[in-house]
């Protein structure tokens, strides 16, 4: 419940309350002061104090202020604003979600005291403060189905990143990208209200025969397939939200996305890198850390309360080395592994810059894991597997 109440409480009082961004910045103004006194403005290492603390109270700002006004984060906000007339075309009762005035008058207040510091650059206060805000809407957005614009502004964010030794590319960069966060709310909240989004949270605690838990094993399969006929109740929190989707499924134009996105991204990330010794040592570490990522995660959500239909003794004295219904689950994670090694042998094969085999086998191996066979669905549905009584449920089975 932390995200749905909590975040947009405290974003008002940021937005609200600029108090705390002009003692921050008149304690930079009051330390900048006294260096000039002490003569010692020349010495680049007394400006880290001040330069962190106008970063600190930027990113806090950009992501508060991202949050707040939401309707998609406060639940009674969002069941209030559903039962009034409200359309996409009117102002939001609680301020607007884009940025207005006030905020270009405090990024404008931030910019000048920055510019006290000797050896500023304004661009880069600007660029890191549309960078932040505008990566803290796009799972705002992804979540409301406006896939395009979530997608086109992680592309805008990663381009951002490979143009960070240029400031005002990158910030121009910056705009266009808030530019596609919010044409992107504003198809969220056009499609505004959602059914279900009429409904107080206070009507939780009532009987819902739709959500009603109904014991082990039923449980366990409505929450992977989805409850009244594969219609979900809406989830409450941000982990309800991540495990339902990991239950859904993944479709393949989604994970190809991912794949290519995240590939994208270590591309720009790792052009920040001169040495060529350290891109080949970035590029592994952080290759075998996705790998073990989408290995451990497929295999966890695949292999939690269910295991095999016999021990491994079973198979040896059975000769039932293999079983196809059920040994097909790894078939994901040996893609998952091998389909990076073959695109690298390949690669190393045809004298391949690194700059480009590097992104393209992580890309590849996130598209298999999230987009091998079989599906999550077909798996629990289908497969040839035992069902245990998870920790979560044996309370529920005992009574």
């Amino acid at each position: 419940m932390l995200p749905d109440r909590l975040i947009p409480r405290l974003s008002q009082v940021v937005r609200w309350s600029p108090w705390p961004v002009v003692v921050a910045l008149a304690a930079v103004l009051i330390l900048e002061g006294a260096f000039w006194r002490m003569d010692v403005r020349g010495e680049p290492f007394v400006h880290a104090g001040p330069s962190l603390v106008i970063y600190l109270v930027l990113g806090c700002y950009a992501i508060f202020r991202a949050l707040c006004n939401e309707p998609y984060l406060d639940r009674g906000y969002r069941a209030w604003l559903a039962t009034t007339p409200w359309t996409v075309d009117q102002p939001l009762p609680f301020g607007p979600v884009e940025l207005d005035w006030p905020d270009l008058a405090i990024l404008g207040a931030i910019i000048l005291v920055n510019g006290t510091i000797p050896g500023h650059q304004s661009a880069y206060v600007l660029a890191a403060f549309l960078f932040l805000h505008a990566l803290a809407l796009v799972p705002i957005v992804y979540r409301a189905a406006n896939h395009v614009s979530a997608y086109a502004a992680l592309f805008g964010l990663g381009l951002m990143v490979k143009l960070w030794p240029l400031p005002w590319a990158c910030a121009l960069t910056g705009v266009v990208v808030y530019l596609i966060v919010y044409d992107g709310i504003r198809l969220t909240l056009a499609r505004f209200p959602e059914p279900g989004d009429e409904t107080p949270p206070a009507s939780r605690s009532n009987f819902d025969p739709a959500t009603a838990r109904c014991g082990w094993p039923y449980d366990q399969l409505l929450r992977g397939l989805g409850k009244d006929g594969g219609r979900a109740a809406r989830p409450s929190n941000l982990f309800d939200r991540g495990r339902a989707m990991a239950n859904r499924g993944v479709r393949v134009i989604d994970a190809l996305a991912w794949g290519l996105l995240l590939g994208w991204w270590i591309a720009c990330a790792s052009s920040l890198v001169i040495d060529r010794d350290g891109y080949l040592v970035f590029l592994l570490i952080v290759g075998l850390i996705v790998m073990m990522f989408c290995e451990i995660t497929r295999v966890t959500i695949y292999s939690s309360g269910y295991s095999p239909p016999i021990s491994a003794w079973g198979r040896l004295l059975t000769l039932r080395w293999i079983i196809p219904g059920y040994d097909v689950v790894d078939v994901g994670p040996t893609l998952t592994a091998l389909v990076p090694a073959t695109i690298a042998a390949i690669g190393l094969w045809k004298n391949l810059p690194p700059e480009i085999l590097g992104p393209t086998a992580i890309a590849a191996m996130v598209f298999t894991a999230l987009a091998a066979p079989p599906g999550l669905r077909r798996w629990r549905l289908v497969g040839k597997h035992r069902m245990l009584l998870l920790p979560a449920n044996r309370r529920d089975a005992e009574r």
